[in-house]
């Protein structure tokens, strides 16, 4: 591993781990979804049931990490940026891409764990209070898109992100991609009711599903990396 970029995220998470807002808003979003995960186990229909645990688990994870990760964007990007220390990164023989890659794992590893944390809550809900076993009634490729496709929609969010706030400055641009993260999270789930409703006894989630998925990530994250090898110190915009 890249000493610097390890370096990097070692700091970054150092700065995080202790500090208590992050453990506050870690049990926040354990008791948010404490009640989503009751509110949708409590369904009588057991095929509408199977549908709303299959999408909860794939939904409620990556937003949970949005939730927790947004702030970190500001503080690791747009602050940083604001209070001119980018200013004396630049000056450094780090190079800009080892910065930012560095700062995402660490919005990563800070994350992740409350995706994994919603998951086994979800896990004891729809087993102790819907009288599901998550374990026998979701897909292989339901599993697939709720550890690994889905955690990393919010992490392809951060890197647009980040990148965004790098290269222009607009004094209200984190605002703007606040909203849209909202905007978007929220659209999914304004329609979700009726998707599921109308899926009847269908799986929402299959192997073409994962396929196509794991083909649109892979495009959005080269489309993200492509950005970032075109931006360099002398185009990041103090």
């Amino acid at each position: 591993m890249n000493f610097q970029f390890k370096s990097i995220t070692l700091k970054e998470l150092k700065e995080v781990y202790t500090r208590k807002d992050y453990l506050f808003t870690m049990i926040l979003n354990i008791i948010i979804f404490l009640g989503v995960g009751y509110i949708f186990s409590q369904y009588d229909t057991e095929s509408l049931k199977k549908l709303f645990m299959e999408f909860t688990f794939m939904v409620a994870p990556p937003f949970a990490m949005w939730i927790v990760g947004f702030p970190f964007i500001r503080e690791k990007f747009s602050d940083e940026k604001l209070l001119r220390r980018f200013e004396a990164i630049l000056t450094t023989p780090v190079s800009l891409k080892t910065v930012w890659a560095g700062k995402l794992a660490s919005i990563f590893l800070l994350t992740y764990p409350t995706a994994i944390l919603i998951v086994i809550i979800f896990l004891f809900i729809w087993y102790f209070l819907g009288g599901l076993n998550p374990f026998l009634v979701l897909s292989a490729p339901v599993w697939i898109m709720t550890l690994i496709i889905t955690p990393a929609l919010p992490m392809v969010y951060a890197g647009f992100s980040s990148w965004s706030i790098l290269r222009f400055t607009h004094p209200k641009l984190i605002q703007i991609l606040q909203f849209l993260g909202i905007g978007g999270f929220l659209l999914v789930f304004l329609t979700s009711g009726r998707f599921i409703r109308s899926m009847g006894t269908d799986q929402i989630v299959n192997w073409p599903v994962v396929a196509c998925s794991f083909v649109g990530l892979a495009i959005l994250t080269g489309l993200m990396l492509l950005l970032m090898n075109r931006l360099d110190k002398e185009t990041v915009t103090i």
